[in-house]
């Protein structure tokens, strides 16, 4: 399995699977049946819809995983500019992996890429979307270093001089919430930046 930018010719592909994982959450969710809910609605969601993939083909934070000319995987970032309180902002608006393939640590190397690649072109700090009844979404995110604040935002300070995103992932999710340097607060009007003082 090789993890490697996204491309222009995985649009359908990368499509097919991002509306597949988006039904797979809403169906749980949400009162309609997916079937019963206005096409123009379903034709804009996901980071991969027509008005949103050139964005993220673009920003070369977005990656795939791929096997066999078959894309296993996906994770569409960008990097966001003076927001935050940060000057550069790596935004991860979604990720999915095929249900078949799940447990495989595809998630973990997609989104390690995809944060070594955000520090690479500067940012400072990470942020993740993450639905708060997902579970295996969040841990996932810990085991890289992220952190959670009221488990709906997920940040990882990419200024972390231990933060390490080569090999296995750390044994423990949490070790990375001991060592963060910043909580952030997420609020109606926005992210603040709050010193942490290792209380």
């Amino acid at each position: 399995m090789e993890i490697r930018p996204l491309k222009i010719r995985d649009i359908e592909k990368v499509r097919e699977l991002e509306l597949s994982c988006i039904r797979e959450y809403f169906s749980e969710t949400l009162e309609n049946r997916w079937e019963d809910l206005p096409q123009e609605w379903k034709d804009g969601l996901g980071a991969s819809s027509r008005r949103h993939f050139s964005t993220y083909l673009e920003s070369g934070l977005s990656f795939v995983a791929e096997e066999d000319g078959e894309i296993l995987g996906f994770i569409f970032a960008q990097m966001l500019h003076h927001i935050c309180d940060s000057d550069d902002l790596l935004w991860i608006e979604n990720m999915g992996v095929h249900p078949y393939f799940r447990r495989n640590a595809i998630g973990y190397k997609l989104l390690r890429e995809c944060v070594r690649a955000g520090r690479e072109q500067g940012a400072q700090v990470a942020h993740s979307m993450i639905q708060p009844d997902n579970a295996p979404s969040i841990l996932l995110h810990k085991k890289i270093g992220f952190f959670m604040d009221r488990r709906d935002v997920a940040l990882l300070d990419l200024k972390d001089p231990k933060l390490k995103l080569r090999g296995a992932p750390p044994l423990s999710p949490l070790r990375a919430c001991v060592r963060a340097r910043l909580i952030y607060r997420t609020c109606k009007i926005g992210f603040h930046r709050v010193p942490f003082d290792g209380q």
